[in-house]
């Protein structure tokens, strides 16, 4: 049986009942025929054949012609029904009554008042299951009852079958109804819901085989997507070793170029390592969110020098609009779902109009869905000038593995078609919510985020929680100056690659490769160091970065920030965070752990 067949047995099933039936009750007709010709059952009403020779004027009118005729009769009758659509109801319903009152008609043909109890009985039986209107067995039942009440009033001296006739209809009326049809809609019912769960499946199997297509291509580009940005990386290092130019403006312009190519394929291999994991975590329901207040101005300033620093100004302009605006929710993940909204608007924005700058802002701003006077919660945009989205695609790019076609040899490659999907998690999982796309085919492209107002707490609470006003520290924010920073990590090479950098904006670092050579090196400080910065797996054998800080903060009984980097995205969301404590992905922009260090241990540097 395929799809759709619950209707098709909901129209064929009466039709069938009904062919049946009158099968059945045109062998009835054939036995009563026999047997009043025979007399094999019951004897034949004289009084019945006297009454019939009367009315028909044929005096010498034998049993067996009378009944044979009859007979005949009915048979005719009743293929004419069989064959009878059941589209034409005038027809059918004709059909019936003259079937009824012919069958009805056994008193006299056949026999007597025994021949039509058993006719009456036949034909309520062989009716069960097709007294549609359409069908005709109710109107055949009922013609039938009252030729035989009509029949036996007529050539009885005392009728009686009115009453039985009456009692019988009824009866088979009510086991139709209450019976027959009760258990037909139960078994349609039933062939309807499995007709749509194999249509279910059958979408789903469509789904999960395109899903399955999707996934092969994926894996099948993985290895030479990868190859490509980390071939260029080590490409653009080599060239910035092999030049050996003298320092002048060009010479560094040039420095300068090379550098900024190479972060850019740095940054595109490591975006989509990040997006095969990050997917993979809100697919299998393994994300989880650790709120905090955050600023949400500040974590767009972020983003957007993030991506600036990639790309010279002369082809991109990235700003931010809006006033410090606070939310309760997970700084990581939201600083992923700007990002992810950020760099696809970069990648299809670059090179989409000759000869002008691609043009992205980020914005916040109080949101009100009312349009009352007090704003409701925060509405946070990301507008560019890029190349737009077809109408026909607005709803497709937020499912996995969709992309559109490059909008320019200039656009990044960055990603597989999963950041919008990310986003669309990551939307659902802080309990934002995506406002409708509005694009415009070559004029650019508005996503919005919405903010409930629960989420939300006004700048002037959040200073006041904070103890005071904000006051601009007189320190260069990018700069590390006088901090003393603790740093472990069991791997020597990325270790020292971290610490150059740290040294770079100023820090002191005190490094080491297990907790036990780290308590040893900070014993011999003069004080404690201002904040952790600890890789999260530490080496088979040893506690893991959460475990370290846990143990320093009893030892020393102070509860320092500490910053917690690790390679594994997925970990990120369900790894539980004490206070003070945030969790970064590698590989970290220095910018970015300047930033969050800060946040966490404002003033603590001595």
């Amino acid at each position: 049986m395929q799809p759709g067949d619950a209707a098709s047995i909901s129209e064929q099933l009466p039709r069938r009942r009904r062919r049946l039936g009158l099968a059945l009750v045109g062998l009835g007709v054939l036995a009563l025929a026999a047997q009043a010709w025979l007399e094999w059952l019951l004897p034949y009403d004289l009084a019945a054949l006297e009454a019939m020779r009367r009315l028909s004027g044929l005096p010498t009118l034998a049993p067996a012609q009378l009944v044979w005729a009859w007979a005949l009769l009915c048979a005719v009758l009743l293929w004419g029904l069989a064959r009878a659509r059941a589209a034409s109801l005038l027809e059918t319903q004709g059909l019936a009554v003259l079937c009824g009152l012919a069958l009805g008609s056994a008193h006299g043909a056949a026999g007597g008042p025994a021949a039509s109890s058993a006719v009456l009985l036949l034909v309520g039986v062989a009716s069960l299951g097709w007294h549609a209107l359409r069908e005709g067995g109710l109107t055949l039942l009922a013609a039938t009852a009252v030729a035989v009440a009509a029949w036996d009033a007529a050539l009885s001296n005392f009728p009686t079958l009115w009453l039985a006739a009456g009692v019988l209809g009824l009866m088979f009326l009510w086991i139709d109804r209450m019976h027959i049809r009760a258990n037909d809609r139960r078994l349609f019912s039933a062939l309807a819901e499995r007709d749509a769960l194999i249509t279910r499946l059958d979408q789903r199997g469509e789904q999960l085989t395109a899903l399955q297509g999707a996934r092969t291509r994926l894996l099948a580009s993985i290895s030479h997507d990868l190859r490509q940005p980390l071939q260029a990386v080590r490409l653009f290092a080599e060239a910035l070793q092999a030049r050996n130019e003298p320092g002048d403006a060009q010479a560094e312009q040039r420095r300068t170029d090379l550098l900024r190519q190479q972060m850019r394929a740095a940054d595109d291999a490591v975006a989509m390592l990040d997006q095969f994991s990050e997917f993979s975590a809100i697919e299998q329901g393994a994300l989880q969110s650790h709120p905090q207040w955050v600023d949400v101005r500040d974590v767009l300033d972020g983003v957007a020098a993030s991506l600036q620093a990639t790309h010279p100004r002369e082809q991109l302009s990235l700003t931010v609009h809006g006033q410090r605006q606070w939310l309760h929710t997970d700084r990581t993940q939201l600083a992923r779902l700007v990002q992810n909204l950020a760099g696809n608007a970069v990648r299809y924005s670059l090179g989409a109009r000759p000869g002008e700058r691609a043009r992205v802002v980020l914005a916040v701003r109080p949101h009100s869905r009312s349009g009352g006077e007090h704003p409701a919660g925060l509405a946070i945009d990301i507008v560019d000038n890029g190349r737009g989205i077809p109408a026909d695609k607005v709803e497709a790019i937020f499912e996995p593995y969709v992309q559109l076609e490059a909008g320019s040899a200039g656009a990044s490659r960055g990603g597989r078609g999963l950041g919008l999907a990310i986003v669309r998690g990551l939307v659902a999982q802080l309990g934002f919510q995506l406002a409708p796309v509005r694009s415009r085919v070559g004029h650019g492209t508005r996503f919005r985020v919405l903010v409930p107002a629960e989420l939300r707490r006004t700048a002037t609470a959040q200073t006041e929680a904070d103890g005071g006003p904000d006051t601009v520290p007189s320190e260069d924010p990018a700069r590390l100056d006088g901090w003393l920073l603790a740093l472990l990590d069991d791997e020597a090479g990325p270790r020292a690659a971290l610490q150059a950098a740290l040294e770079g904006v100023g820090a002191t670092l005190v490094s080491a490769a297990t907790l036990g050579q780290l308590q040893a090196a900070l014993d011999a400080e003069p004080r404690f160091p201002d904040a952790l910065v600890f890789d999260l797996d530490l080496g088979a054998g040893q506690p893991d970065g959460l475990a370290a800080v846990a143990a320093l903060r009893q030892a020393w009984e102070l509860n320092l920030p500490a910053v917690i980097v690790t390679g594994r995205i997925a970990a990120m969301g369900t790894v539980p965070l004490p206070p003070r404590c945030t969790v970064l992905a590698k590989p970290v922009p220095l910018v970015t752990l300047v930033a969050t260090l800060r946040r966490l241990a404002p003033g603590e540097a001595a």
